[in-house]
C-alpha cells in the first residue's frame, strides 16, 4: 500500500507517541528533532511511491537511533508476552466450550491484535477479551476460510504483535485439532520493530516449539525486497492459504498480486485509514477474504 493522507501525520504522532511511551520525561528538542529527520526523510523520496510499513520502519529507527537502544520496546513486548501468557488457559477454556471452536479461536486471535503501541485506539486487550461477542466480527468472511482450510494442506501465517502471538498459538492448535495433516509456518519480523514479535518473543511464548517459526522482514508490515530466502519462497509457494495478521500486514498486501494464494486478512480496526478502506468503525474486528484489487 503507499502512503495515504491519513498516514502522514499519524506517522509524525506516532514518533511523538513513541517517546512519551518509552522515556515520558524526554525533552521536547530530542522529540522535534526526530520529528524533524522524519520530515527531511520525506523531502528525499517519492511520497507517491513509498510503502507505509518502509516509512514506519524509518520513523520507528530515529526513535531508537535517539534512545540509543536497538529494541526500546523489549521491556514492554515481554510485559503483554507474560501477560497475555498468564490469560491463555482462560482463552482456551473459552474456545474449547464454543459451539465452533474454530470461529472462537479467530475471534480472539483479532482480539490480541489489540496490543499495538503504534494504534490510536486505548490498549485494554484484557477486557476486550472478558467481553469478546462472535457479533464483534463486523467484516466476516469465516465461512470462505472454513472452506479454504478443508481444501489445502498448507497456511503460512504472517504474525504482527508480541502478546498477540500467544493467541495465534491457541488458533493454531484449534487448526491443528481440525486439521492434523495441515502444515502450518508461522512468520515474524527478522528485526525488533516497534512491539512486533520476532524470534526472542516466538521462543518465549513457546511457538517455536508448537511449528516452524521463519523470519520475514525487518518492517512493521512485509518488506519483500529485504525479506528472507526462507520467507519469499513459502510466501510465492504455489497453493496454499495465507493468514495475515494485523494492519501493518495488510497495508503491505493491499493490493498486491499474488496469483496462487487464497490471503485472508485478520485485525482490528485501528486507524481512520482502515475506517475508510472495509467501511468500518475503529475498533471493529475484520476477517477478509483478499480478492482482485483488495
Amino acid at each position: 500500500m503507499k502512503l495515504e493522507p491519513e498516514c502522514v501525520g499519524c506517522l509524525f504522532n506516532q514518533v511523538h507517541r513513541a517517546f512519551k511511551m518509552l522515556k515520558p520525561d524526554i525533552s521536547r528538542e530530542i522529540i522535534i528533532a526526530a520529528q524533524k529527520k522524519l520530515m527531511e526523510f520525506f523531502i528525499t523520496i517519492d511520497i507517491n511511491d513509498s510503502a507505509s510499513p518502509i516509512i514506519g520502519k524509518v520513523a520507528y529507527n530515529l526513535v531508537s537511533e535517539m534512545l540509543g537502544e536497538k529494541d526500546p520496546y523489549r521491556q514492554l513486548k515481554n510485559e503483554y508476552n507474560r501477560l497475555a501468557l498468564d490469560y491463555y488457559n482462560e482463552a482456551k477454556e473459552i474456545v474449547d466450550k464454543a459451539t465452533d471452536p474454530l470461529f472462537e479461536a479467530i475471534i480472539v486471535a483479532a482480539l490480541g491484535n489489540t496490543i499495538d503501541f503504534a494504534g490510536q485506539h486505548e490498549i485494554d486487550f484484557i477486557k476486550d477479551l472478558k467481553n469478546f461477542s462472535p457479533q464483534n466480527l463486523v467484516v466476516n468472511d469465516y465461512p470462505e476460510f472454513k472452506s479454504s482450510l478443508e481444501n489445502t494442506n498448507h497456511l503460512l501465517i504472517i504474525g504482527d504483535n508480541c502478546g498477540e502471538i500467544v493467541f495465534d498459538k491457541l488458533l493454531i492448535t484449534t487448526i491443528r485439532d481440525l486439521h492434523p495433516d495441515l502444515e502450518i509456518i508461522y512468520s515474524v519480523r527478522s528485526a525488533p520493530i516497534i512491539n512486533d514479535a520476532t524470534l526472542e518473543d516466538a521462543e518465549f511464548v513457546g511457538m517455536t516449539e508448537l511449528v516452524p517459526v521463519i523470519e520475514s522482514s525487518p518492517t512493521p508490515g512485509i518488506d519483500m525486497p529485504t525479506s528472507t530466502k526462507e520467507f519469499k519462497k513459502l510466501f510465492y509457494q504455489k497453493g496454499g492459504i495465507i493468514l495475515s495478521k494485523g494492519q501493518g500486514n495488510f497495508e503491505s498486501l493491499f493490493q498486491m498480486d499474488v496469483p496462487g494464494k487464497e490471503i485472508y486478512y485478520l485485525l482490528k480496526a485501528k486507524c481512520t485509514l482502515m475506517e475508510r478502506i472495509f467501511g468500518v468503525k475503529i475498533g471493529d474486528l475484520i476477517f477478509k477474504k483478499k480478492v482482485d484489487g483488495f
